[in-house]
């Protein structure tokens, strides 16, 4: 008996050390994450290769300052403010929390330097001054953050500060985080690279970036980590791999190691994802009927095609590659234009990836190129997807990063 005691003392002992190892998970924290949300998208598209619980609202921490940047982006872009301007720390914000760079109140930073410092060390107290240089206070800085969140078609998203310490009312989720990151990558590629710097050094001290991905995974080179324990770790992040751009988001990683892996797994995904996704959408395309011939009615007259001869009866065949419908057979229905170019196989090309991305309710829309004569560049091309009502127009356009909705000829 006494050494079936000592056997079960022995096991007792094992599982206790394989528990505190991490072996085993204990019920408690073994449940659902009812923090965890995470979406991945083509960054030029917005077409979405993996989403789970992407619209559920949840605390998105210092991601807030991502939107606390285009703010300030959009205040130097309309010559409200300068990169040299000083921003004044108040009492107020120098009483924030950490994460802080700890300056005093009356001490002043450079508007480049905050931006810098805003992405690197995710200061509190700079995003609190920088809200107050730009709006007056934080308070107005903030609806002017969810005016911009709606306008940007972040629909679920509420903003109370500037900093992303933990309010209540203060929820996004992981597509609106997306539509964020697309938006700032799209809309603000010169000051995009302020989301690549790894470290910036600040009177002597270094500061690293709390996104240690991007020294870790191939092609990563932005965005914003935030945490607070009521949001657990958020992370959006992008990268790059042979022309195709992705932006992940993860809400609510028990840690930044589990965050992180699981960002890299999504986004492996994702990359895997895209050109089969693409493929997939070309190929359940319903595409018109051939025509027997092309009418420029906007030209007036046939257009030449770059290293091809246009053939009797105007009729132009694109390498075998899809036909380009009438323009003049669709006189009432609407369209939209997502690019124009000198060459034709450049805008035959765009077009082809244009229609693969589109979700199932707009891919009855269809290709075709309206060409156009002019005295200074000769020919230019215009894409557009054509066979959309109005409603259904304005819709494709959220899909591209270029677009003009065309109403029907009269």
């Amino acid at each position: 008996m006494a050494a079936l005691s000592n056997i079960k003392t022995y096991l007792i002992l094992c599982f206790a050390l394989l528990c505190a190892a991490g072996f085993f998970v204990p019920h408690a924290q073994a449940k659902a994450n009812l923090k965890y949300a995470s979406i991945v998208i083509d960054a030029d598209t917005g077409a979405i290769l993996s989403q789970r619980y992407a619209n559920k609202k949840l605390h998105p921490a210092s991601l807030t300052k991502v939107m606390t940047l285009m703010l300030t982006f959009d205040a130097i872009k309309a010559g409200k403010i300068g990169l040299y301007d000083r921003v004044v720390m108040s009492p107020y914000a120098a009483s924030m929390v950490p994460s802080k760079l700890g300056l005093k109140p009356g001490e002043t930073i450079r508007v480049k330097d905050a931006i810098n410092i805003l992405v690197t060390k995710s200061a509190n107290d700079v995003a609190v001054a920088l809200a107050e240089h730009l709006a007056g206070t934080e308070y107005r800085f903030a609806r002017m953050m969810t005016a911009k969140a709606r306008s940007i078609g972040m629909a679920n998203t509420t903003f109370k500060n500037a900093s992303g310490l933990h309010n209540d009312r203060q929820l996004s989720t992981a597509r609106d985080m997306a539509q964020m990151g697309r938006v700032l990558i799209n809309n603000y590629s010169d000051y995009y690279p302020y989301f690549s710097r790894k470290s910036f050094r600040y009177k002597g001290v270094t500061y690293n970036n709390h996104n240690k991905l991007m020294r870790t995974y191939k092609g990563m080179d932005g965005l914003k980590t935030g945490y607070t324990s009521k949001s657990g770790f958020n992370l959006v992040a992008s990268a790059e791999r042979d022309g195709s751009r992705i932006i992940g988001v993860v809400f609510g990683g028990r840690s930044g190691t589990t965050r992180n892996n699981h960002m890299k797994v999504i986004l492996d995904r994702g990359f895997a994802k895209i050109d089969t996704l693409h493929l997939a959408r070309l190929r359940d395309m319903p595409h018109p009927k051939k025509r027997s011939a092309v009418i420029y009615a906007a030209a007036g007259k046939t257009a030449p095609e770059n290293n091809i001869e246009p053939s009797s009866g105007h009729a132009i065949a694109t390498s075998n590659r899809m036909n380009i419908a009438s323009s003049s057979d669709h006189t009432s229905l609407w369209s939209v234009q997502i690019g124009a170019f000198k060459s034709r196989v450049k805008t035959d090309n765009l077009l082809q990836d244009a229609v693969k991305v589109l979700p199932k309710d707009l891919t009855g829309a269809y290709p075709i190129i309206a060409p156009l004569r002019t005295a200074s560049s000769g020919w230019m091309f215009r894409a557009r997807l054509a066979g959309l009502t109005q409603s259904q127009a304005k819709d494709a356009c959220r899909f591209f990063r270029d677009c003009l909705v065309v109403g029907p000829r009269p």
